[in-house]
């Protein structure tokens, strides 16, 4: 997925570089069509996983935990505000039924999106996740988790 944002990026700006046309939006229209073009050529020939192809259904789980993530970065700077000592740092190990690399990578990247935890390890039987305060840790929202990325990419997506 992040090959594809990058080559379509990339794409993007090169062509805007060489033509030097960014005054209107027919060039920028013309610029986006020729990065969509470059991208979907490469993606026929063998040059996109098939990550390419789940990418709209992860950024619109991204985007469906915003709420979540705004109430974790809001607790992360109370805590900071109040120099919490009752903070209870820890390594939590969540078992995941997730079996292809690339739904796993889906699932750290959604973990580690929010504050105040990070995926410091994944491997065959889960990840380990450090997080700021363990009392704060929500096993049923982590379940729920699990479920909306096998929803979206399926639990054997391959990296």
């Amino acid at each position: 997925m992040l090959h594809a944002a990058a080559m379509l990026t990339g794409s993007f700006l090169i062509w805007l570089a060489l033509t030097q046309r960014a005054d209107s939006p027919l060039a920028l229209g013309a610029a986006a069509l020729a990065a969509l073009g470059a991208v979907l050529v490469a993606w026929r020939f063998g040059g996109l996983g098939g990550s390419f192809a789940r990418m709209p259904q992860i950024a619109a789980l991204s985007i469906a935990r915003v709420g979540a993530l705004m109430r974790g970065a809001f607790g992360v700077l109370r805590a900071a505000i109040a120099a919490d000592v009752a903070l209870q740092p820890a390594l939590v190990r969540v078992k995941t039924r997730l079996v292809g690399a690339g739904a796993r990578v889906a699932l750290a990247e959604l973990l580690s999106a929010a504050p105040g935890q990070v995926v410091v390890e994944a491997d065959g039987d889960g990840l380990l996740l450090h997080v700021i305060d363990e009392n704060a840790v929500d096993s049923a929202g982590l379940g729920a988790l699990e479920a909306r990325v096998v929803r979206a990419v399926g639990p054997e997506a391959p990296a």
